[in-house]
This record gives C-alpha cells, sequence and structure tokens, in this order.
C-alpha cells in the first residue's frame, strides 16, 4: 500500500506520561483505505462473540474477526487460541505499511466492526498475559469516525478524548497498558459502521 499526502506530516501526541498514545491522521491514499474498508465490511468473517461478567454471559456489543497467526477466543478470556482467517493481500500491505512507520512487528489483528452508534466497548486494557509485559497496539481505524477516551488508573484527572476519524492510526505502547484504560462509548447519533483494526504480537505460552 501507498502511504497517503500527508505522510510527510508528524504525528500528533497525545499521551506520554505512563505510558504512549502517538496518532497519524491520515495513514494510506484514500482509494485504498476505501477498498479495504468495503472489502472488509462486505466479508462474511463477522461474528458476535458472548463474554461472562459475574457469572452472566453477555453478548458483545459488537462484531469481531481475527486475522494473521494467532487468534484468542473472548469467551476464553483472550488466552484460549483458535484457528483464524488468513491475511487477506490488502491486510498484508497495511501491516507492512503500519511495521515500516511504527517500527514494531505484528502477527495477528483483531478486526471490530461498530455497525451503528449502540455498538461500542467499555472501559478495559489490552493487558492480557499472551500480549506481553508491554503491549504494543496499533489501532487503524476505517468507516465513521467514532469517539476514543483513554483515562488514568490513578490519577482521575488525566483524561484524554479523540475524534479516530477513516484512515488514521492510533500507537498505545510503553508502559501505557498498565496505566490507562480506553473504550469506545455508545451515541445516540445516527452513525454509519466502523471498522478497528487492532494489530497485535501475540506470544503463545
Amino acid at each position: 500500500m501507498t502511504l497517503s499526502l500527508f505522510d510527510d506530516e508528524p504525528p500528533i501526541e497525545l499521551i506520554n506520561s505512563d505510558g504512549m498514545v502517538t496518532c497519524w491522521q491520515q495513514l494510506l491514499l484514500e482509494d485504498e483505505a476505501s477498498a479495504l474498508f468495503s472489502e472488509l465490511l462486505n466479508s462474511p468473517i463477522w461474528r458476535q462473540e458472548s463474554i461472562t461478567i459475574y457469572k452472566q454471559r453477555h453478548l458483545q456489543p459488537r462484531l469481531t474477526a481475527w486475522f494473521g497467526d494467532y487468534g484468542v477466543s473472548a469467551e476464553g478470556g483472550y488466552q484460549k487460541l483458535y484457528k483464524t482467517v488468513e491475511f487477506t493481500p490488502k491486510l498484508l500491505a497495511l501491516k507492512a505499511t503500519i511495521e515500516t512507520i511504527t517500527g514494531y512487528r505484528f502477527n495477528c489483528v483483531l478486526a471490530n466492526l461498530y455497525r451503528d452508534g449502540q455498538d461500542s466497548v467499555g472501559y478495559h486494557a489490552d493487558n492480557e498475559r499472551i500480549l506481553g509485559v508491554n503491549p504494543v497496539i496499533a489501532s487503524y481505524s476505517l468507516g465513521e469516525t467514532r469517539r476514543f477516551i483513554l483515562k488514568h488508573n490513578q490519577d482521575k484527572l488525566q483524561k484524554v478524548t479523540c475524534e479516530l476519524q477513516h484512515n488514521s492510526l492510533l500507537l498505545m505502547h510503553g508502559v501505557l497498558q498498565h496505566h490507562w484504560q480506553h473504550c469506545i462509548t455508545k451515541t445516540q447519533r445516527s452513525v454509519a459502521p466502523r471498522i478497528n483494526l487492532t494489530f497485535r504480537l501475540i506470544k503463545p505460552f
């Protein structure tokens, strides 16, 4: 894939305390980003996982799919491995672009499909043991803009809000997952679908 016309613009540093969050506003050329969004949106790979909270099972308010070397199940506490979908050529090219820009290596991607404003993900940290001590998450957005919020675990006054727009890349790295949580909130606005591709490096035990 080709970098966008904005590739010479420096990334935006959102957080540089107890971890780092960096954002690139426009990653690829627009036609490439739109083609990838259309391919994924119309793919039959999406499924709705359930998760157990206080011994009760709940359907997650979004659809998900795993690509790459490994996938982990929500029902298994994101520890149990299962067979994934192979990287498509477009996803492989995107992975290579992200690895070049960030300097980090990834071997899988968790894709999330937010169908409308009622699809969301609550506050959480990507701190599962299978991701290693200081996980690096590269989060690439396609489609509708959605609000992304980070809050500090100890200092409740530290909160960062970011509007994740189409074709943007957000990198969470350093010790961030130990000190911050993040979420995508629900909205009553009428919004179109959004796809979020979270590139990760899974290290099986």
